[in-house]
């Protein structure tokens, strides 16, 4: 009873084995290209620029948008500053011949290791007014520089990982697959 138990297992095991192999020969992992500031990727016929990039406390989005509160506290006061992270990527985007194309900015992602998030939505039309929507249609030759804000607070990591957040390698990703695009947060 033991050998039989012992066999379908390992038929089991083996079966599995074998599908994880199948998935991967035909779905591989994503070539990785990185880039840094004033680095550029091609995305279609769209050529995307790193131009720059900020980082801070809550002070450094109330100096962008004063008034704004990105979250209250539990008696609903604005949340402390310092409990808050913000980061700010300027992106230019511009286009290099006439087609109907649109560039999809909610393909934009952040992520550093395990965690990973979307731009806030609502900050974003705050600091580009000019944008009309999150599908871009432009004309060949033209150009434009979009802020794409991350924001997180301490709530979101454990107490450890907020204490050492400031040294954390963040990324905004273009794309994810059949390449993986994306860009280093950092100033240097």
């Amino acid at each position: 009873m033991k050998k039989i138990i012992l066999g379908l297992l390992l038929l089991f095991f083996c079966g599995i084995g074998y599908r994880i192999y199948w998935i991967n020969t035909r779905y591989p992992s994503p070539e990785v290209y990185s880039g840094r500031l004033q680095d550029s990727f091609q995305a279609g016929n769209y050529t995307i620029t790193f131009s720059d990039w900020q980082w801070g406390d809550g002070t450094l989005l109330q100096e962008l948008c004063p008034g704004f509160c990105f979250v209250r506290d539990e008696n609903g006061n604005p949340y402390p500053y310092e409990r808050e992270r913000v980061g700010l990527a300027t992106l230019s985007i511009r286009k290099n011949a006439e087609d109907d194309s649109v560039l999809d900015l909610t393909d934009i992602a952040f992520e550093s290791g395990a965690w990973g998030n979307q731009f806030d939505m609502e900050l974003m039309y705050l600091l580009n007014p000019q944008l009309e929507r999150l599908g871009l249609q432009m004309k060949a030759g033209e150009c434009r520089e979009i802020i794409f804000p991350i924001t997180m607070l301490d709530q979101q990591f454990p107490e450890r990982e907020w204490a050492r957040i400031d040294e954390r390698q963040f990324y905004i990703v273009l794309q994810y697959y059949p390449e993986k695009l994306q860009f280093v947060c950092a100033t240097q």
